[in-house]
């Protein structure tokens, strides 16, 4: 029997004002009524990404003070809309959930039911909250490229948690890749299949690379750093190439119009919530439990964890900000 949940309340930690993460508060919040589409999820775990942190700092334009932020986590299904069929109560899912309403971090969150990932039993509740933001967000820059098979690929910022679903995405479609990294993260990309690693903290770390690839151009590039990055790899492209902004748009073309002609590709898996239709969540969600699937499996390999409690999130975010390169910051809910 399902509870009555149409005025939920809940502990979350709550955004006031734009600031650092231990201006977060804790306090009880009213969820309101239930959306006839959303379902109810009960938190388990609850994943940080850099987003997380970003919009503490600056806030988002449809945010008021009490906003519950958070894109990431994971638990079971407490409750249901009345137009939801195919999800039942108790389920395990995964999520990343609409900015515009309250987010993750609190010990329930209201998910549109198209949005949620059936994670398997055999995964880790921590594992399976790492995944929505970087893995689909991978996916669909992935996605954004024609048939990569065989052609040279370039992931710029390939060791950073979006990095390294997209490699080995893109190795599974059977692409070359190149990719740059921090130098301690070379042995474990070599491993992968990636064909050669350049640290980015070299000022010819591209050079390096195409010299790698023959002396040619990229098919195609997924830079992960920022859009001024983006710009200036623009022209490491071949003719017909494309090129994947994740942080930031390029905007304009830099390259002149009639020429190598490029095509140049922008991700927000946020604005999905708003734009895209029932068929496209569809396939992200697919794509999503795809992921899941390989992380039970071990086809993909689970991130670094490092776990805190619920009760600690305003603390444990300002440490993921200051110090948490290189690990998955996950807050555990009892």
């Amino acid at each position: 029997q399902q509870e009555d949940q149409r005025m939920c309340t809940t502990d979350a930690w709550c955004w006031g004002a734009p600031g650092e993460p231990s201006t977060l508060s804790q306090r009880t919040v009213d969820l309101g009524s239930l959306g006839a589409r959303d379902v109810l999820v009960e938190n388990q775990a609850i994943a940080f990404n850099p987003v997380d942190w970003k919009l503490v700092e600056h806030g988002h334009r449809d945010w008021k003070p009490g906003q519950v932020p958070g894109v990431d986590g994971m638990g079971r299904i407490a409750a249901i809309g009345d137009e939801v069929r195919h999800l039942r109560i108790g389920t395990r899912v995964a999520y990343h959930t609409d900015l515009r309403g309250h987010g993750s971090f609190a010990k329930h969150t209201a998910v549109p039911a198209r949005a949620v990932m059936a994670v398997p039993s055999a995964l880790t509740d921590e594992v399976a909250a790492s995944m929505p933001c970087p893995g689909l967000t991978a996916w669909q820059a992935l996605s954004k490229l024609p048939d990569v098979a065989g052609e040279t690929l370039l992931i710029a910022g390939a060791a950073g948690s979006v990095g390294q679903f997209a490699t080995r995405l893109a190795l599974q479609q059977n692409a070359r890749v190149f990719a740059s990294a921090s130098a301690r993260h070379h042995e474990w990309l070599r491993k992968l299949g990636v064909q050669a690693v350049a640290d980015y903290h070299d000022s010819d770390w591209i050079d390096q690379l195409r010299k790698a690839n023959g002396g040619q151009s990229f098919g195609s590039i997924i830079d992960l750093v920022s859009a001024e990055q983006a710009a200036n790899l623009v022209d490491h492209l071949g003719y017909y190439g494309h090129i994947v902004a994740v942080l930031g748009r390029v905007d304009p073309n830099p390259l002149p119009a009639f020429g190598r002609c490029v095509s140049l590709h922008e991700i927000a898996l946020g604005a999905a919530h708003q734009h895209a239709s029932d068929q496209q969540w569809h396939e992200l969600v697919h794509a999503g439990e795809s992921i899941l699937d390989q992380l039970t499996s071990g086809a993909f390999a689970a991130p670094p964890i490092k776990t805190g409690h619920f009760d600690e999130l305003s603390t444990f975010l300002s440490e993921y900000k200051n110090e948490g390169q290189g690990k998955k910051y996950i807050v555990t809910v009892d």
